[in-house]
């Protein structure tokens, strides 16, 4: 009996953890939105501050790696002829996931406004959770199911506020642009949950990240924008080398590494669901650095959004709602 009490309280433990941490990595995240505008501003092209922010989250965690932050006990680690094949394609399939949202996000900020670019993007979790419960990887319950639509909800409410006062651009590519980079980061997901996991999150990080700088660098030049690319030496500014380290840090190494934990010890559905907090903290970093109104029902989104947390912290053991499964996981199912 005591030893099911401390298995029940361990594992409500992790949960909470698991929720914390991502939605820390959700506020870091949340920061791109005001740090591109400021970087805009400062000169630098979207495609030129995407690839410095992703060389410079490299470059940090390749430091913090050296100095042993990150790294596992030496007990733990596994030799990299001995990380089975199957781990080394799904870390590619990821990266390559990654870098296609990344680019695809890209690309439909240009042909949609930045909040129904967002809006779409944000079904994600949606998909996340609809495919792990019918490929049974994860249940599907009640408490799940609730803390989804609160979040989708508080997410929508958090970017319809940004619409307010704006004309909306739409378009049909710029439509399927933010659907598609919805679906690279449900692969993301998906594979992210138990695809690697011999890589610890630091180097499977570096290993996004660094993929992601040369992914940017070859779309800079392709699209005949080499010069923005060394736009930080041309006007090498103190304010221009802050904002791009300060983003390579905390705008995408510290919170990609952060995530990829969640991922593994939350699953991917409820790690999804939480992400949704990231739009409601760009607004109130946008009303705060860029003067930008915020307005009530993006408060209610964000409390919605924290309700969902609270829901999500709770374990149950019973589903109440459950798609049909498949393949199923045992080691998922110790989760629920």
């Amino acid at each position: 009996m005591n030893s099911n009490l401390n298995n029940h309280s361990g594992d409500r433990k992790k949960l909470l953890l698991g929720i914390i941490i991502m939605l820390i990595a959700a506020t870091l995240f949340g920061t791109l939105g005001t740090l591109t505008n400021l970087a805009v501003k400062a000169g630098l092209s979207p495609v030129s501050f995407a690839m410095w922010r992703e060389l410079f989250g490299t470059i940090s965690l390749i430091i913090l790696l050296a100095f042993g932050i990150g790294k596992p006990p030496k007990a733990d680690r596994t030799p990299l002829s001995k990380i089975p094949r199957n781990q080394i394609r799904n870390l590619i399939i990821a990266s390559i996931a990654f870098s296609a949202y990344s680019l695809a996000m890209f690309y439909a900020f240009v042909e949609l406004s930045v909040a129904l670019a967002m809006l779409l993007f944000y079904t994600f979790p949606a998909i996340v959770t609809i495919i792990c419960a019918v490929t049974g990887v994860e249940r599907l319950n009640s408490p799940k199911l609730i803390a989804l639509i609160l979040s989708l909800g508080g997410g929508a409410l958090a970017v319809i506020g940004q619409l307010f006062g704006q004309s909306v651009q739409i378009s049909t590519l710029g439509i399927a642009l933010a659907l598609g980079a919805a679906l690279g980061m449900s692969v993301f997901y998906m594979i992210g949950r138990s695809g690697y996991q011999s890589l610890p999150p630091t180097y499977a990080t570096t290993f996004f990240l660094a993929a992601g700088s040369i992914v940017f660098a070859i779309c800079g030049l392709a699209f005949g924008e080499g010069a923005t690319l060394i736009a930080p030496f041309v006007d090498a500014s103190a304010y221009v080398w802050f904002i791009l380290i300060f983003a390579g840090l905390a705008g995408a190494a510290i919170p990609t590494m952060l995530m990829v934990t969640s991922i593994r010890m939350i699953g991917a559905s409820r790690a999804s669901t939480m992400q949704i907090f990231e739009p409601v903290v760009a607004a109130i970093l946008a009303a705060i650095f860029l003067a930008q109104p915020i307005y009530t029902i993006q408060i209610i989104g964000g409390a919605l959004i924290i309700i969902a947390a609270f829901i999500l912290q709770r374990k149950t053991k019973e589903p109440s709602i459950e798609l049909p499964l498949s393949m199923p996981d045992l080691e998922a199912r110790k989760m629920e």
